[in-house]
C-alpha cells in the first residue's frame, strides 16, 4: 500500500487491529487479576519429620495449631491426644516439636479408648482447654476439655449407628456461627459430593454436601478466617503413593459454592496427610499445616507440613 493509500471503510488494518487486541487483552488481565476471588497461593514453607521413641506415636488424624504456632494438638488413631511445644527459626519454619503430655482419651463409661471405640480421626478446637474429637468405628462426636479426657457426648450413643465402621467421620470443623460441621470420608455415589452433618448442641442434621472428584477422599477439614472451609483430600496408589489436594469452599445460605484447587501434589510427594489446622502467625500471614498419619507403619513418617496463604 502507498503512503497515499486509504483504508476502506469499516476495515482496520491488520497491525492496528492486533495492537488494539493486545492492549485490550492486557487491561482485561489486569482488571482480572486484581479482582476479590482470583486464586490464591501456597508458598511451601518447610517440612518437618518429627518423631518420638513412645510406643504409640504416630498414627496422627486431627491437627490443631494453637498459640501462633508455638504448639500443637494432634489426636491418633489410637485414640491419643498429644500436646507439643513448636520451635521455630527466624523465618518461622519448625526447627523441633517436642511433646508435653498425652493421655490416652476415655470412653462413655469413663474407660480408655481400645479397638472399636479408639479410633478419633477429627479434632477440631475452640480454644487450648477445649477441643470436639470425632471418631471412626463407634462412630460418634465428643467435647473434651484436656488434661481431663472424660467426654461429653455430643448427640444420643447410637445417633450415627449408620456410620460405624470405618468410612465414617474424616473432618470436624467450627462453623462461622458456632455449630459443628462433620465431613464424612467418601460420597454415597461418584459425583454425590461427601456428605456432612451439621450439630448445635445434640442436635444433628444432614448438611450441604462438598463436591467431591477425581476419586479423591476426604482427610479433614477446617473453617478458615475469611470464612470458608478448607478441605484436605488424598489419593491413594499402590504403585504410585499418596496424593495430596487442598480445596476451599464459599459458604454462604446454607450452601457451599464452588471448589477452588489451592495444592494438588505429585503422586508420592507427601505421605498420607489427615489432619489440617489453619492458623495467623505474628506477622499476620495465615499459615496451612498439615500432619501425616503413618499408619504405625515403620516405612511411612510421621510429617507436619506447612503452607503460607498468599491471596
Amino acid at each position: 500500500m502507498s503512503d497515499t493509500a486509504r483504508e476502506a471503510p469499516g476495515v482496520v488494518a491488520l497491525p492496528k487491529l492486533l495492537a488494539t487486541c493486545l492492549s485490550a487483552a492486557v487491561f482485561l488481565f489486569a482488571v482480572s487479576s486484581s479482582e476479590p476471588g482470583q486464586a490464591a497461593e501456597l508458598i511451601l514453607r518447610g517440612t518437618y519429620e518429627w518423631s518420638e521413641k513412645a510406643p504409640d506415636f504416630g498414627g496422627f488424624s486431627g491437627l490443631a495449631m494453637v498459640r501462633d504456632g508455638s504448639a500443637l494438638m494432634a489426636v491418633s488413631d489410637k485414640g491419643t491426644l498429644w500436646h507439643a511445644s513448636v520451635s521455630r527459626d527466624a523465618d518461622g519454619r519448625i526447627g523441633g516439636i517436642a511433646s508435653d503430655w498425652r493421655d490416652r482419651l476415655l470412653d462413655n463409661k469413663g474407660k480408655p479408648v481400645e479397638g472399636f471405640t479408639s479410633d478419633a480421626e477429627a479434632l477440631a478446637m475452640v480454644r487450648e482447654g477445649a477441643v470436639f474429637i470425632g471418631f471412626e468405628g463407634y462412630a460418634r462426636i465428643s467435647a473434651f476439655h484436656p488434661p481431663g479426657m472424660m467426654p461429653k457426648p455430643m448427640h444420643e450413643w447410637d445417633r450415627f449407628r449408620s456410620l460405624w465402621g470405618n468410612e465414617g467421620i474424616e473432618g470436624l470443623a467450627i462453623m462461622p456461627d458456632g455449630g459443628l460441621l462433620a465431613v464424612l470420608e467418601e460420597p454415597e455415589r461418584p459425583g454425590a459430593g461427601f456428605p456432612t452433618l451439621l450439630g448445635k448442641g445434640k442436635n444433628w442434621r444432614p448438611g450441604p454436601p462438598l463436591p467431591d472428584g477425581d476419586s479423591f477422599s476426604a482427610s479433614d477439614a477446617t473453617f478458615g478466617p475469611d470464612g470458608r472451609l478448607y478441605l484436605l483430600e488424598r489419593r491413594f496408589g499402590y504403585l504410585t503413593g499418596y496424593e495430596t489436594r487442598i480445596r476451599r469452599f464459599p459458604y454462604a445460605s446454607g450452601a457451599f459454592g464452588p471448589g477452588e484447587v489451592l495444592l494438588q501434589t505429585e503422586r508420592g510427594e507427601l505421605d498420607n496427610m489427615e489432619g489440617i489446622s489453619l492458623w495467623t502467625d505474628p506477622t499476620g500471614v495465615i499459615v496451612i499445616s498439615l500432619i501425616s498419619d503413618d499408619n504405625f507403619l515403620p516405612i511411612q513418617n510421621t510429617i507436619v507440613v506447612e503452607y503460607d496463604l498468599v491471596e
